[in-house]
């Protein structure tokens, strides 16, 4: 089994914004550099194939989809539990239609399965570590998915997520990227201002020539949507 490249994968209108950026921003999400692709190693894939997949192979039946297992990336912060040094793996458990299927997570720390996770979702992408940005001494991460094509269209969307207690849980979610098959592609870079309340900042890009990127329009101050991943427990 192999882990596919994770790939999407940090004006004096705003002044407010700009002086932010200048005082420790983090970025959240850049899809428009790509992204570095997490490995494991033996022990965590050991863990991954023979324990923490057998049991959602239970969980989800083949009347509901087939199995068809995809790591999509790795991560590594101390995600549930402060000044830990934990993995989360990322995966495509199964593809129900197009831009939808059921996705895991595996959180491993000290090469032991520390929980085992699953949602009714999208297509995964990438996952990526984001430094602790609501200062509670846990990290948070984010979680790309496609959302398929349509008549030509797609674009990716991404998850800002957060452990609360033993369950991951959204923070919120933004439009990443949006593409045509005969347009441009445009791109929104989602960067944050560290607090107890994060500010969060997007900047729109568009494609160039020779696979560069034009910014568009100022820095903005962005609320976030509504999280669109909701994992639940595997036992």
């Amino acid at each position: 089994m192999k882990i596919k490249p994770a790939v999407a994968v940090l004006g004096l209108i705003f002044l407010s914004s700009i002086l932010a950026l200048g005082q420790g921003t983090v970025v959240v999400n850049d899809p428009t550099k790509k992204a570095v692709e997490g490995k494991w190693s033996k022990a965590e894939e050991e863990i991954f194939l023979n324990e923490a997949r057998p049991k959602v192979k239970k969980m989800i039946t083949e009347d509901v989809c087939e199995e068809s297992v995809e790591v999509a990336g790795v991560a590594r912060g101390s995600f549930s539990k402060p000044n830990s040094k934990q993995t989360l793996i990322f995966y495509q458990y199964c593809e129900t239609g197009n831009g939808f299927g059921r996705v895991g997570l595996v959180l491993i720390e000290n090469n032991r399965l520390s929980g085992n996770y699953v949602a009714d979702a999208g297509w995964t992408v990438a996952i990526g570590a984001v430094p602790d940005i609501n200062q509670n001494g846990l990290d948070e991460f984010t979680l790309v998915y496609s959302g398929g094509l349509h008549q030509g269209q797609g674009g990716t969307g991404v998850d800002v997520m957060e452990f609360f207690g033993n369950t991951p849980k959204g923070i919120g979610w933004y439009k990443a990227e949006e593409f045509d098959e005969t347009e441009a592609s445009d791109a929104w870079k989602l960067t944050a201002k560290p607090g107890r309340a994060p500010v969060f900042y997007r900047q729109k890009y568009t494609s160039a020539k020779n696979n560069k990127w034009r910014r568009i329009g100022a820095n903005t101050v962005f609320k976030l949507g509504k999280a669109y991943s909701k994992f639940t427990v595997v036992k």
